[in-house]
């Protein structure tokens, strides 16, 4: 088999399982945990530049998260080696710990650029939770994608071109979480 027909089938493969993933999603569901973390940054809030600030700083969060995610990906993966789950449930939680401390850490830095960009780009409500609901979405991909192809054994994913790999899971994770967005009506 050739490595451009290895790369077909890595591809078809993950549109395959990613199709699955989002058809069998409770979009309904999706929907109201992200109004109600909005909802709940909205309240505990105490100016519109605060409110956008919780959500940008969760969106940084799910930004490093995504880098881990590649990162981890390319250790497994990538060095040719489908995961043990307990090993990818321990490897998520400590990414997860490590990045929620690194954003605490860096909150001053980051607010400080976001404070920039409010101004500069005009940033309405709207934009704000479309961009978290966007990116809450994605990493919620992510890791279901990641967990099942753990669990489902795709020793395919270790065939290919990894950076290849990688771009095409991105390209339809992209895909899903702006049909998914698309098809809420968040405040």
């Amino acid at each position: 088999m050739t490595t451009d027909q290895i790369q077909n089938d890595i591809t078809k493969y993950i549109e395959q399982q990613l199709f699955l993933l989002t058809n069998k999603a409770d979009m309904e569901s999706f929907e109201q945990v992200i109004q109600q973390n909005v909802s709940q940054k909205r309240e505990s809030s105490s100016s519109k530049e605060d409110f956008y600030d919780r959500l940008m700083l969760n969106i940084a969060y799910f930004v490093e998260n995504k880098t881990a995610w590649s990162q981890l990906i390319r250790m497994t993966y990538g060095a040719g080696q489908v995961p043990k789950m307990s090993y990818l449930e321990n490897e998520l939680m400590a990414q997860q710990m490590r990045i929620r401390q690194d954003v605490g850490e860096k909150m001053d830095d980051y607010t400080s650029a976001f404070h920039k960009q409010y101004a500069a780009l005009k940033v309405t409500d709207e934009d704000v939770i479309y961009d978290y609901a966007y990116a809450s979405v994605e990493h919620t991909l992510r890791i279901d994608f990641l967990t099942h192809v753990t669990v489902t054994n795709a020793d395919i994913l270790c065939k290919g071109d990894i950076d290849e790999t990688l771009k095409i899971i991105e390209g339809y994770i992209a895909y899903h979480a702006d049909q998914i967005v698309n098809q809420m009506t968040l405040s």
